[in-house]
């Protein structure tokens, strides 16, 4: 296959990333993918390297980066469903000179509303939405959903969701490299963040809402395991309601020993699953998180730590015997996170959630339909429809049914 992919996020800052994850796989097995990205407007310097256009190799694989204006309106009016429109204007005038230009087979697009609007939908090549994350955009989440002819899900909420208005989606859930995780050298990181002898709760992403409570959960569970150290790692934008200076300054004001490491390489993130002890996930309990998959549960995992989070439903129906789920709230986080440095829980089966083995069903599943346009209408629909039912008793998780 020949495949144009739109990230979510800018390329520069996808590492790691779920799409940066499956590209790397489907490479090697003979496709050839072009993405079309954008640079973040930050500073000085991106904003002149934005108005640019450029092509670029990165590895095996082409990166085309096609030029983006500030967005003056949504500075103005806080409203970024649909970005500025001479950028979506303009990223459509590219991504149909790609297409044309490149003789693409395939056309994959993820969230990238806010930045660069909606992909052109009318072109002739099968379009196909990575639907990752919940869109709170009801009139966006609509477009993407009623354009495209094939929708992954990374959560039953979301495959649930795209199914009930009339799209064909299939179950596609965020992965893990498991060997990559469980390599990881935890001692020099403990002994580099004076971290031995330490009990160290961790947040590898900082990922939450606009509750600090977790942090009041960490004090609560200190009064029951004093040498508890919280570990935030991670940093750079976008960041999350200014999240690292407040919770450094809730840390102070609770007693809360913290080790804040800032941005790092993707290639150390490995290190510091290893080296915890207990994992966190904190979102909010709110329709967004109840529909996320969050790769960080899937990574604590692979490390073999268990994990307290908030209850949430696509974690509900995951069932993940280390993932301790509780209240957003301080009392009930914090008991939960004493239990599970308390108890040893057994650590799931992550073999249904490889890369490979997500990549392999991404590929047949586009494979398919791209070979359905040239079929006649009753078979294509016969096809798909079978084939559906198939993905969905291999991929979907027991607990979610």
């Amino acid at each position: 296959m020949k495949i144009l992919w739109i990230p979510h996020l800018p390329w520069a800052l996808m590492q790691g990333q779920r799409e940066w994850h499956l590209i790397k796989r489907l490479v090697p097995r003979g496709h050839e993918i072009h993405v079309l990205t954008w640079e973040s407007i930050a500073g000085l310097g991106a904003l002149v390297r934005t108005f640019g256009w450029r092509t670029d190799r990165d590895g095996s694989f082409t990166i085309h980066r096609a030029p983006r204006l500030p967005n003056p309106v949504g500075r103005i009016t806080g409203d970024y469903a649909r970005g500025f429109a001479p950028n979506e204007w303009l990223f459509r005038h590219h991504v149909r000179r790609i297409l044309a230009a490149e003789r693409i087979d395939l056309l994959v697009y993820g969230l990238g509303h806010k930045a660069v609007g909606l992909p052109p939908f009318d072109v002739r090549v099968p379009r196909v939405f990575d639907y990752l994350d919940l869109c709170v955009y009801p009139a966006v989440e609509d477009a993407y959903l009623r354009n495209s002819d094939l929708v992954f899900c990374t959560s039953t909420v979301l495959l649930e969701r795209a199914r009930a208005r009339g799209a064909r989606a299939v179950y596609l859930p965020n992965g893990v490299d498991r060997e990559r995780i469980a390599s990881g050298r935890p001692e020099a990181v403990r002994r580099r963040l004076g971290l031995v002898g330490k009990r160290v709760v961790s947040l590898i992403g900082l990922t939450w809402g606009p509750s600090f409570f977790f942090i009041d959960a960490i004090a609560e569970a200190a009064r029951q395991l004093p040498d508890i150290v919280f570990l935030a790692v991670g940093g750079g934008s976008p960041l999350p309601h200014d999240g690292p200076g407040r919770v450094a300054t809730r840390c102070r004001q609770l007693g809360v020993p913290l080790v804040a490491t800032g941005p790092l390489p993707n290639a150390e993130v490995a290190d510091y699953f290893m080296a915890t002890d207990v994992g966190l996930y904190p979102g909010d309990a709110s329709p967004y998180f109840d529909a996320a998959c969050p790769i960080k549960v899937l990574e604590y995992s692979a490390a073999g730590k268990p994990v307290v989070a908030t209850d949430l439903a696509e974690l509900r129906r995951l069932g993940f015997p280390n993932v301790y789920l509780a209240a957003p709230e301080a009392l009930a986080f914090g008991a939960s996170i004493v239990r599970a440095f308390r108890e040893r829980p057994p650590m799931p089966d992550l073999a249904p959630f490889d890369w490979d083995v997500l990549a392999s069903r991404f590929e047949e599943s586009c494979q398919a339909l791209i070979a359905e346009r040239g079929a006649s209408p009753v078979r294509a629909a016969r096809a798909a429809v079978g084939r559906d039912e198939m993905l969905e008793e291999r991929s979907v998780p027991s607990s979610a049914v």
